[in-house]
């Protein structure tokens, strides 16, 4: 009998999640296998977790490195409908659970509404769905930390670092996360003065620390060309400003509107009296307090999730208030925190936890009245349920996409493939969504190793990664009406092909045409294709060195000599030697970050890898070649070049993370026994 009462608690609630998520979905992905949006492009390769993996790109997103390969194991036509029914699912299953009454209407209702809201609503449809991921276990986390502060135990610390291990898969929600842990520990501490409470949350924070090593020293130790975390200013918080919605700012955020970006519908543009239903919304929330702050019990909570709520809407609010301002410029943590927006996860916590205190009062005496409260976040954000309003379409790459990738598979050649237009967002013809603008990840989709714009080009922001690659690009493109041999200057980058899509301004590249060291060798309804006729390799040899004053000079003396011929080194003094020759180098790719030279050299060696200090070769710092790779004096013997970072950063931490990992999960086996067995 009591088997069947639990089953059926914990199935209830499961059930309706399950239907809601899949009815959602149904109506995105009947027609197509992919998302195409602003922030969402289809990942059909996992060269990102293997660049992430090595350290070559920072983890400055967070620690999705876990999860992101978990779920990259699933078939590429379910990936994308598989994690928006995770994000679904559990948004409403966490928020049933993290409330601490008995009533299942009170419940449904915290999980209804956290998973179903504006917030939710337009983050789905931008495509920022691993932000969302994390959210979904949010309040679980949330939970587990309350769990923590009763019992006080080695179990529950456990617990608690690994929910905030997942929810750390996006440093944006780690960092909202943190605010609503710190609120909660503080107001508990100041009530019950006890030192034990210090000393439990510590050592749970410093598991936590130890399972995710690898990905904060990734942060830690990120140059400032690579990140754009650490080129954030504050000219980025008025780029990325909330929009008022109604009536003000405040009342936009309260009622989880805001977005910066003013080109979605929404479901109040539907309903010509909304704003009634976010008032109910927010009676329940208000009267779920006054009801219950004073309660034995949970009244510390209730005060913490008040508090919540009025933090979520002050850091919401960003520039609209110079104290955001001032946190922003002086706390490193509020950096990436450019989209405050964000900061209505907060107020929606809160919502959904105060709110459902007050079902359960009226649930108690008025039942049917109880359940009437359930419609309102179903009618709130109705458009979950039309498809998003038509604005996202599930759809597929163009042929075209799949015969250019099988044409460059075709070349057995250790190569890289550059693409263009050189924007990090396009408007994508082929998208079948409202806003077609998308986000162009295209190295997620060929096979080869691609090379493409990371310019934000947000207001007036036009990049944030200064890397040397692309700022090369870069200058290449702003100087193309002087250069005739752009396929020797990509050559040293190991570019054999270059990819032009016909989107968005294509017609600006017609240059490449008039290249004497470019052939087009293909033409398709999307695509040109250009083969680099000049000498490519990823390892490469030369006896001569000159040096530039800047990139000026550099490319004038790219017209008088071949360049691939000898080692240039740009804005450095030294000896002028003739032009002198080139030759390939035998090597054995260990990995991506290990090169074993098998052959003898000439006096120095080319590595065709974007430049980093990390990159040695027998221990030896690089040299920043051609203002972009990396070169060497070449010694004798059997020569090895390393990605250092990766042997000395990287592998010690993903060894102490998996260590920490195991014993933990044996603890708390264990635990989990014993407590079965009393």
């Amino acid at each position: 009998m009591i088997r069947k009462k639990i089953a059926k608690y914990i199935i209830y609630p499961l059930v309706l999640y399950f239907l809601i998520s899949i009815i959602i979905i149904f109506q995105v992905f009947q027609n197509g296998k992919y998302i195409f949006s602003l922030d969402r492009f289809p990942d059909l390769n996992n060269k990102i977790l293997v660049d992430l993996f090595y350290g070559k790109l920072p983890m400055e997103h967070g620690n999705g490195l876990l999860l992101t390969f978990l779920l990259s194991l699933l078939p590429k036509e379910i990936y994308q409908s598989f994690l928006l029914f995770i994000i679904l699912f559990f948004s409403g299953v966490s928020a049933y659970y993290l409330v601490p009454v008995n009533s299942k209407i009170a419940k449904l209702y915290a999980g209804l509404l956290y998973m179903l809201n504006p917030f939710t609503y337009v983050r789905i449809v931008v495509g920022q769905w691993g932000l969302l991921l994390p959210y979904a276990f949010l309040p679980f986390g949330i939970k587990f930390l309350i769990e923590l502060l009763e019992n006080r135990n080695i179990k529950s610390a456990v617990k608690l670092a690994i929910i905030t291990t997942i929810i750390a898969h996006s440093s944006h929600i780690f960092v909202i996360a943190l605010l609503a842990y710190l609120i909660i520990f503080i107001v508990k501490i100041f009530k019950e003065r006890d030192i034990k409470l210090v000393k439990i949350v510590l050592i749970s924070a410093i598991m936590f620390l130890l399972l995710n090593i690898y990905w904060i020293l990734s942060i830690i130790t990120m140059t400032k060309e690579e990140s754009w975390l650490k080129n954030i200013s504050i000219l980025d918080l008025m780029v990325f400003l909330p929009k008022i919605e109604s009536y003000s700012i405040f009342f936009t955020l309260a009622s989880m509107y805001g977005f910066w970006r003013p080109a979605y519908i929404y479901a109040k543009d539907f309903l010509p009296y909304w704003y009634a239903l976010f008032i109910i919304i927010l009676y329940l929330a208000v009267y779920g307090f006054i009801s219950n702050y004073k309660d034995r019990k949970i009244g510390i909570y209730v005060k913490s999730f008040s508090i919540i709520a009025l933090v979520g809407l002050i850091l919401s609010a960003g520039a609209y208030i110079d104290f955001f301002k001032i946190l922003f410029e002086n706390l490193p943590i509020f950096k990436g925190m450019r989209d405050t927006h964000r900061f209505v996860i907060l107020i929606i916590l809160a919502y959904a936890y105060l709110g459902s205190l007050t079902l359960h009062e009226i649930s108690r005496n008025k039942k049917k009245l109880a359940v009437i409260f359930l419609i309102i976040p179903l009618i709130y954000s109705f458009t979950f349920f039309n498809g998003f309003a038509g604005q996202i379409k599930a759809t597929d790459f163009p042929k075209d996409w799949y015969k250019v990738n099988k044409f460059l598979n075709k070349d057995k050649d250790d190569f890289k493939v550059l693409f263009f237009p050189w924007h990090l967002h396009m408007d994508l013809k082929s998208n079948p969504n409202i806003d077609k603008r998308t986000a162009m990840h295209v190295n997620k989709f060929f096979d080869k190793e691609v090379i493409s714009g990371k310019n934000i080009e947000a207001g007036p922001i036009y990049r944030q990664v200064y890397t040397p690659v692309q700022l090369y690009i870069d200058y290449l493109l702003a100087n193309k009406n002087k250069i005739d041999n752009f396929g020797e200057l990509v050559s040293i980058l190991n570019v054999k092909y270059i990819l032009l899509t016909k989107e968005a301004d294509y017609k600006k590249y017609f240059f490449l045409f008039n290249q004497s060291d470019l052939e087009p060798v293909m033409e398709t309804e999307n695509f040109y294709v250009f083969r680099n006729k000049a000498y490519i390799s990823r390892v490469f040899s030369t006896d001569s060195k000159i040096c530039v004053k800047n990139m000026s000079e550099f490319l004038e003396l790219s017209r008088e000599i071949d360049i691939r011929k000898t080692l240039v080194i740009i804005n450095e003094s030294c000896g002028y030697e003739a032009e002198g020759r080139v030759k390939e180098l035998r090597y054995t790719r260990v990995s991506p970050v290990k090169y074993a030279v098998k052959n003898k050299p000439l006096k120095y060696i080319v590595l065709a890898e974007e430049y980093h200090r990390s990159w040695r070769m027998d221990g030896k710092e690089s040299i920043k070649a051609y203002g972009a790779v990396n070169a060497w004096k070449a010694d004798e013997g059997v020569l090895e070049i390393k990605y250092q970072r990766f042997y000395k950063i990287y592998l010690p931490a993903y060894i102490l993370s998996a260590i920490t990992f195991l014993l933990l999960s044996l603890f708390y086996i264990r635990e989990s026994n014993n407590s079965s067995k009393i």
